[in-house]
């Protein structure tokens, strides 16, 4: 899959988040996450989804191309790279 990514700010310190602008949308982007813990929220307005797994955080719009990942930062370079090599492969 082909994606665009961009280090996001945050109030948080060493905060490691990234915007990835995706292909396809979220409520099929969440198909593709095996193994993950997946919740979908359906009472805002514009419904999300969150995904979680191995301390890496998953948010996104259900009916948007674009989703947010927060990686922890202790190992925040090897699950970034992990995630994203894995994304290439979608």
């Amino acid at each position: 899959m082909q994606f665009e990514v961009t280090k996001t700010e945050n109030c948080f310190a060493d905060s490691q988040s990234y915007e990835y602008r995706l292909t396809i949308e979220g409520h099929s982007f969440i198909a593709l996450l095996e193994g993950w813990e997946i919740k979908e929220h359906h009472k805002y307005r514009r419904p999300l989804f969150t995904a979680d797994r191995n301390g890496v955080n998953v948010k996104g719009l259900l009916k948007a191309a674009t989703i947010k990942v927060s990686y922890p930062s202790d190992r925040w370079e090897s699950e970034k790279a992990s995630f994203e090599s894995w994304l290439s492969n979608q």
